[in-house]
This record gives C-alpha cells, structure tokens and sequence, in this order.
C-alpha cells in the first residue's frame, strides 16, 4: 500500500531518498533538469525568508517511490502557491502522481492559497503524457515558454560579434558585482526588480506586482550567499545614476559547471538602446572568467517575448524543450 507523508528536509536520509525519486523522475529530460545533491541538501533545509515549501513522499513499504514539493511565496501573491510531482519511472500509471498533487493542493488550500500554478515539459513544440495529466487534474495551460541552453563554446564564438554589434550607449554605465548590489544603487535597483512582473509576459498567470525594500534584497542576498549561489550580476547605470536595467547568471558552488539565467529586465524608458544585450554579454563574461569550468548555461523565455527570444538566439541559446505553465483555481 502507498501512503502519502509529509518528508522533514532536515532528515538529510528521506531528504535523499525524495531527491533520488525526482532525479530518476526528470532523467529523460535535455539539459540540466534536477539539481545536483549537494546543491538540494544545502537549499531545501535553509531558513527562506522569501518562499515556504514542503516536500511530500510517496511510500510503498520502505522505499520512496513519488516525490512532490509545493512552494508558495510568503511576502507577495499570498493567493498562489506552485506544485509540482514526481513517480519513480518504474511506477507511473498507478495513480501514485494523481494522489500527490491532490495532497499538495489540499496543502497549498489549508495555507489559504485559490490559486495552484505547475510547470509540464515537452519536447520543442510538441505534445505528451505530462500536458495530458495536467488537463485529467484541471490544469489549464496559461503561458508557453521556451526552454534554451547555451554552450560555452559557442557563447565564446560569438562573443567579439556581439559585443561589437551591442555597446554600451552613450553616457550609461554597466558595472558588475556578485550577489550584494552596492549600496548606492539599492533603492533603485528595488524599484526595477518592483516592476518585472508587470514587464514581463505572463499570459493568464495570476500575479501581482511586488514592492522591494533594501530590507528585502538584502535578505535574499544573504540567503543567496549562505547557500553557496552566487548571482553574477550586470547593472546598466542611466546618466542620472538611476538603475536602467539588470541581468545575472547563477551558478551554485556545487555545481561550477552549469549556470542559469535570473532575471533580465531594462526599464521602459530606457528601451531601443541594446543594453538588454549588452547586459546579457556582460554577465555571461562575468561568469566565464569566475567559472573557467562553466559549460552551459539555461534560461527559459515566454515564446511570445519575441525581443528577449532575439537577445537570446544571438547569444547562442537553443531551444530544448516547451514549458507549459499550467494553472488551476481550487
């Protein structure tokens, strides 16, 4: 018999046995799907002023054979709440994945979260089995997204190319720095980071715009930093010193080999100018020279972001998988 149980990410033995499931779980997936142990061993049990989670399992006997987490957000868009299950490959088609999210939405719906949003992976612009038992759980799908990776190798290519076709306008500034924003630039660069929601395509997602304090973005720095993350990060500088955009890739200490794109985001007024492009150049030679053993790097894009597609396909990035974003009201 399968029972559904809660898993205490600090009892590092089921923590194991639930990131093993999801590993097997995503193994038929390109790139670089499920993080490395160590870098969910650090992550899962750390104290996130930021986002809640909890991990479930599913247990047959002894073994681990489902494994589902659910994280909500705990200072903004308090009516969402994102799910996400895994069976073992060797057990799907028994109902284990259909019994995990019902008890992840019945979760996220005692945590007083109406709305549950997931993610399901398909070849590039195909069909499969995860967007058909999104629909048999009354997922609708509510914005596609492109999945892409960017090799080194083919980064440093184009890279003389790209600088040259992208530098920095006149009378702005792109600096750079990992993770902690200098403090001149902090009120700013919060009210940038306020406006990404509103800035990006979200399709029929359901959230609202956040507000960020200095208070806020320090505390994610710190996180960011007791977890061993390191946010390589490009800051574009208007005339008047205000923050007219920023980029960053990711990379864990745990994994040097493999970064992920964050955000990219260029105020409005300061559009037409290329410093999206410039931002991303920028921040990908930033990794590079931190990271000599960096061999890719991913982000994902909305397929309608025809501008940030752009930047992207000019930089290298292909594309290897859609991501459908799938939302349900309880």
């Amino acid at each position: 018999m399968v029972d559904i149980e809660q898993i205490n990410p600090r009892n590092e033995a089921a923590l194991r046995a639930w990131w093993e499931v999801g590993r097997a779980a995503t193994a038929y997936r390109p790139g670089k799907p499920w993080p490395v142990w160590e870098q969910s061993r650090v992550a899962l049990p750390a104290d996130n002023p930021e986002r809640g989670i909890t991990l479930i399992g599913a247990i047959d006997g002894r073994e681990m054979v489902g494994a589902g987490l659910l994280t909500r957000s705990l200072r903004d868009n308090l009516h969402t709440a994102m799910a996400f299950a895994y069976t073992r490959p060797d057990r799907v088609r028994e109902g284990i994945g259909r019994r995990l999210v019902e008890e992840l939405e019945v979760v996220a719906a005692g945590d007083g979260r109406t709305t549950v949003q997931s993610e399901a992976y398909l070849p590039p612009g195909g069909s499969g089995v995860p967007e058909a038992f999104a629909t048999a759980m009354g997922y609708a799908v509510a914005s596609r997204e492109s999945i892409k990776e960017l090799t080194l190798t083919d980064y440093l290519a184009r890279r003389e190319a790209l600088a040259a076709s992208a530098p920095v306008p006149d009378g702005y500034r792109v600096i750079t720095f990992d993770t902690v924003c200098p403090d001149e630039h902090l009120d700013s660069f919060g009210r940038l980071l306020g406006m990404l929601l509103a800035e990006v395509p979200l399709g029929e997602l359901d959230l609202e715009d956040s507000e960020w304090s200095a208070e806020r973005i320090r505390e994610a720095e710190r996180r960011q930093v007791a977890i061993g993350r390191h946010v390589q990060t490009a800051m574009a500088l208007a005339p008047d010193g205000s923050v007219a955009g920023a980029s960053d890739v990711r990379v864990d200490d745990s994994d040097p080999a493999h970064g992920q794109v964050g955000i990219t985001l260029v105020d409005p007024v300061h559009r037409g100018r290329r410093l999206g492009l410039a931002l991303k150049v920028a921040t990908h030679d930033l990794a590079v020279a931190t990271y000599p053993e960096l061999v890719s790097v991913d982000t994902s894009n909305a397929e309608v972001n025809t501008w940030m597609n752009a930047v992207n396909d000019a930089l290298g990035y292909r594309t290897i998988e859609t991501l459908l974003e799938l939302q349900k009201t309880l």
